[in-house]
């Protein structure tokens, strides 16, 4: 078999943009369990890279979780950790895959779901790979970091060539291949890899089977409308219509017309007859996009269907029964919205049996790049064909994306439409926001996600020692003082943190 095509495809999809991560994948060369390792991979990127850690295989660790047949994440200190993974085929351990990365790796989590999806794919193709390394002992080979499959000559040579994956841009680090876009199972049109949606789709399957309402909370551009259509698709009413609509997008005056509908001459301008949204969902599934922006006294109403599953159009004496499941998303604290009289504690309760939080995209770097990838192929470029350098997917994990999904989705058609010939994303390609993305900037709202102890703490500090600097006007020392550091612990986390910015200009 081709191993070249296997590793490069794999390897594709790795969650890169990370601190640094090595691999290693060994078998042993016959089936007795005394026989010799072959080392059939080895990878690495960023500082495991720059260190060159793949030409080290901790063959020993290797060894031992093979002995124990036992999956293992190992602490090197306080810096690195290395995850091993025994591989199994007919009840005995045949090989090993075994992962190096940053103990503060922001995606850990992104890479234990790689590996686990690595391993079922490896097992039945194990005895086929070429050995690409060394027996123990000897010295292992640097590899590249993406070898690229045949590709059948085009029949017309491309405007401009790619270079190979393994090649280095000047000053921009790597060059390597965009990851194939891959769907979240359980999310029909979702595109990522980030555990947070891994684990939303599991969820959604149970939610969308129980048939109750739900209530989505999420920034503006997070997908809200792909969440709901994946509830509808995975209920029982798929059968029916899924109907959505925007509850800013209407104003006050059609409001009710528009969801209720009205007889013919119910008032003025009403020449015809109007069946409205929520009759016309009926059997299905109704879509309220930002609900907090509903009028109050259309609250009431839909309060009203929901309860006695009726509705009465306008001008209308009698009632007509439906049958609906209610969907609403929200980017809006609909608890402040209570509390200040805009919305309906009892509405609030009807729509929030189950609530869904969507995690924003800057909570989830490792979802960009296969997004990107995904609107890039959308936009018509083909993706096999183009690569992109470190800087440049550096820089699109590093920006907050303000505007969630549909900023990255402009992104990538404003690359399209001024490069539509450009085989290499380069920094320079970038719009001047993305490029100018400060990997270090933390905001309040990054400290609402529910993440690892060790970063969260790593967060709230690099948060604290800004406010601290900025509320004291830069003075070093008077902020190391209300942070009850010394000012040499302060630099020292500033050091650490790499918030080189804060020491630029001395100011204390």
């Amino acid at each position: 078999m081709d191993h070249g095509a296997f590793w490069d495809e794999e390897l594709r999809a790795f969650p890169h943009g990370g601190r640094g991560a090595a691999l290693w994948v060994v078998r042993r060369s016959a089936p007795e369990a005394g026989a010799p390792l072959q080392l059939l991979k080895t990878w690495d990127c960023g500082t495991a890279r720059r260190e060159g850690l793949a030409a080290r295989p901790p063959l020993g660790t290797l060894l031992r979780a093979m002995a124990d047949n036992r999956e293992e994440l190992i602490r090197r200190g306080r810096d690195t950790a290395l995850w091993v993974e025994p591989l199994r085929a007919r009840g005995a351990v045949v090989g090993c895959l075994g992962i190096w990365f940053d103990a503060a790796e922001p995606w850990r989590e992104g890479i234990f779901l790689w590996g686990q999806r690595l391993v079922p794919r490896l097992l039945p193709v194990l005895g086929l790979l070429e050995p690409q390394g060394p027996l123990p002992g000897e010295a292992a080979a640097q590899p590249t970091l993406f070898p690229l499959p045949a590709v059948a000559p085009p029949a017309k040579a491309p405007p401009r060539k790619a270079p190979p994956a393994s090649a280095a841009a000047p000053g921009e680090g790597l060059v390597m291949p965009l990851p194939r876009p891959a769907t979240i199972p359980g999310i029909p049109g979702c595109v990522g890899a980030s555990a947070e949606l891994v684990r939303l789709g599991v969820r959604l399957g149970n939610i969308a089977r129980s048939g109750v309402n739900v209530l989505l909370h999420g920034e503006s551009g997070t997908g809200k409308e792909i969440i709901a259509r994946a509830l509808h698709v995975a209920s029982d009413r798929q059968a029916g219509p899924f109907i959505a609509q925007n509850c800013a997008a209407l104003p006050e005056t059609l409001f009710e017309s528009e969801l209720f509908g009205h007889r013919a001459g119910a008032f003025t301008g009403a020449a015809t007859e109007k069946k409205g949204l929520l009759a016309a969902a009926s059997g299905g599934t109704f879509f309220l996009d930002e609900i907090g922006d509903m009028p109050l006294a259309l609250q009431i109403k839909l309060l009203r269907v929901m309860q006695e599953r009726q509705l009465r159009r306008i001008g209308d004496l009698k009632s007509i029964p439906v049958d609906l499941r209610f969907v609403a998303a929200t980017h809006k604290d609909l608890t402040a919205e209570i509390r200040d009289g805009r919305f309906r504690l009892d509405l609030y309760y009807r729509l929030k049996v189950v609530a869904v939080v969507i995690p924003p995209l800057r909570h989830r770097p490792e979802d960009v790049a296969p997004l990107f990838a995904y609107f890039l192929k959308k936009s018509g470029r083909n993706i096999d064909k183009i690569r992109i350098t470190e800087a440049a997917l550096s820089a699109l994990q590093q920006w907050r994306w303000p505007g969630n999904v549909r900023e990255l989705e402009n992104e990538a058609h404003r690359l399209t439409a001024l490069f539509p010939d450009e085989m290499l994303i380069r920094h320079a390609h970038l719009s001047r926001e993305v490029r100018g993305a400060d990997p270090h900037l933390v905001e309040a709202a990054d400290l609402g996600t529910l993440r690892a102890l060790d970063q969260a703490g790593e967060l709230l500090e690099r948060y604290l020692i800004r406010k601290a600097i900025a509320a004291c006007n830069g003075r070093k020392a008077a902020a190391a003082r209300r942070l009850g550091l010394s000012r040499q612990g302060l630099y020292k986390k500033i050091t650490r943190y790499g918030m080189a910015d804060l020491i630029a200009s001395e100011a204390s």
